[in-house]
């Protein structure tokens, strides 16, 4: 007897994400698949904060119900449907953003996913699709950086700023990490920062302190409020204020391709 398939899915939202969703087994469709398809097997699926306020509807883009939870994740190719190219039974893929990641098989159009190298951890994959792309477009869209350029951001030990640290060292690009409590700043420094601050009204002050009077391009902000403003009067003249934003689908190739940088 076959396993069944199933997925976490809800039909309405409220303000306690656990009584609002629940696993269901659903049927697949019979084979064979239609022109263009891939059945997935899903490996890992995270839980992002975004997902947990997508179900209590306090998320800026709600899907509609019923859904199925989960943003991001990867997946092993099961199946082909006959008209598709290049990509085999047992690739293992991302799977492409907020198509309800929280299931254990998916029928996804091909061309949406993107195949990743033999060998790769399907846990840490599978946290890709989100959160690195953010850093990796924050340090691209805004300014053109060249390397010995310096950043700043705020929220430093979020997601987001792990992967900047680690994004911006491999271009060269210098980081100012600020932080809202002293007990993150280990951590930010484990994840390979050099420059951790913790935020005050006299931040301008402590900057010029720890890295002397560098020009900072960039200033990167997550949190809003009297630290947007601290971040800002950091920014040398001419230099540009960025808010975070989830536009990762144009870096999800580039992201890809550092898995195969020996």
């Amino acid at each position: 007897m076959s396993t069944p398939h199933k997925r976490a899915q809800y039909s309405q939202r409220g303000p306690v994400p656990q009584d609002v969703i629940s696993a269901v087994e659903f049927e697949l469709p019979p084979l064979p698949l239609p022109a263009g398809t891939a059945r997935v097997a899903v490996l890992a699926a995270p839980i992002n904060p975004s997902d947990v306020l997508t179900l209590t509807g306090e998320y800026g883009l709600l899907p509609p119900l019923p859904a199925v939870g989960g943003n991001e994740g990867v997946g092993r190719v099961l199946e082909v449907s006959g008209d598709v190219a290049g990509l085999a039974p047992g690739t293992m893929v991302l799977l492409p953003v907020g198509c309800g990641t929280w299931t254990t098989h998916l029928d996804l159009p091909a061309k949406a996913l993107v195949p990743l190298p033999d060998g790769v951890d399907p846990v840490q994959v599978s946290m890709l699709t989100v959160n690195p792309p953010t850093a990796l477009l924050m340090l691209r869209d805004f300014v053109d950086l060249q390397p010995g350029d310096w950043v700043i951001q705020n929220a430093a030990n979020s997601a987001v700023g792990g992967y900047l640290v680690q994004l911006a060292k491999l271009r060269g690009i210098n980081t100012i990490n600020v932080v809202r409590r002293a007990s993150a700043i280990e951590a930010v420094q484990a994840a390979g920062a050099e420059h951790v601050i913790v935020d005050a009204e006299d931040l301008p002050k402590r900057v010029r302190e720890k890295v002397g009077d560098v020009a900072i391009k960039l200033g990167i902000d997550c949190v809003g409020g009297v630290s947007t403003e601290n971040l800002a009067r950091c920014l040398a003249e001419g230099g540009t204020p960025g808010e975070l934003r989830r536009d990762e689908r144009r870096a999800l190739h580039d992201l890809a391709a550092l898995f195969r940088v020996p």
